[in-house]
């Protein structure tokens, strides 16, 4: 697992782990497992099977990015700064969103901005994680991300 730290804890993101993995997961001290999906994609299939294997789940669903209303940004926000207090606290957090991990990628960049990196930091973060593609995030995704992060309140 590649994972990078984010004040006392860390931050990894993958696939969406099974039994097996989730077992692995929690035995390299994974300590949440933060979802960003939709409940039209299933994601409280996961909750259960984190929780059956120690960890705490976080539910964050994210309907929209670039199109995102005032009110779905504030809630944006609120994950944001509840992140980056569980970060705070060491906790070591797992994203997982879909295969293309488009989400996690701009929440994991959404974060950075938040916790105050520059872009110039948080860019080579993403490119650091083998499970990413950065290089399919558009530069308007980009832009978009940062935006959110560093208008979050924190």
């Amino acid at each position: 697992m590649s994972s990078f730290s984010l004040y006392a804890g860390q931050l990894a993101l993958g696939t969406e782990p099974d039994e097996r993995q989730l077992r692995n997961l929690k035995a390299q001290g994974v300590s949440h497992i933060a979802v960003f999906l939709t409940d039209d994609e299933n994601a409280i299939s996961l909750r259960q099977r984190s929780r059956e294997a120690g960890m705490e789940w976080l539910w964050m669903p994210v309907h929209q990015t670039l199109s995102a209303s005032d009110i779905q940004r504030t809630y944006l926000h609120q994950y944001l700064t509840e992140l980056s207090q569980l970060l705070k606290e060491g906790a070591r957090i797992y994203f997982y969103c879909d295969e293309s991990m488009h989400r996690c990628a701009l929440m994991v960049y959404a974060l950075c901005h938040a916790c105050r990196i520059p872009s110039s930091s948080a860019y080579p973060i993403l490119h650091s994680m083998p499970a990413l593609h950065a290089n399919t995030l558009t530069r308007e995704s980009l832009h978009w991300a940062a935006g959110l992060g560093t208008s979050a309140p924190m």
